[in-house]
């Protein structure tokens, strides 16, 4: 189906508002809650890029999966608060950078599945918490 680039332009546009509306009226839980929304969103785009041999949208979606995970997840722990989980989450999270970095390099869509598998329990935790915290 053909779509206009106005309309794809309009549609990019919008998309960044409701995410900016987001952001704003989010709770710290929510805040870490979009972006693991959005890292397994890139990642998955990523893997779609690979198995296309779109290397461009490859690279730059395992970049952005990557700041989300250094500057997003990684920056925001508190290790003297977090104790023994914030050093789990860091290295979970550090070895989810290696692993990115060597998909990249490779263009292994099986790397991309497994980082996706070792993040989903974090991810699937942390949203049950949430749940926890509204129940």
């Amino acid at each position: 189906m053909y779509t206009s680039p106005s309309a794809r332009i309009s549609a990019a546009a919008y998309r960044q508002v409701d995410l900016n509306s987001q952001v704003l009226s989010a709770s710290p839980h929510g805040l870490i809650g979009l972006l693991y929304a959005e890292l397994r969103s890139c990642l998955i785009s990523a893997k779609g890029a690979m198995e296309r041999g779109d290397v461009p949208g490859k690279v730059r979606l395992i970049g952005k999966s990557m700041r989300l995970l250094d500057e997003g997840l990684l920056a925001g722990l508190d290790m003297q608060a977090g104790g023994e989980l914030a050093a789990n989450l860091h290295r979970i999270y550090s070895y989810c950078l290696l692993r990115l970095t060597q998909a990249n390099a490779r263009g292994d869509v099986a790397i991309v599945d497994e980082v996706l598998s070792v993040l989903q329990p974090v991810m699937d935790g942390w949203n049950e918490i949430g749940n926890q915290a509204r129940a």
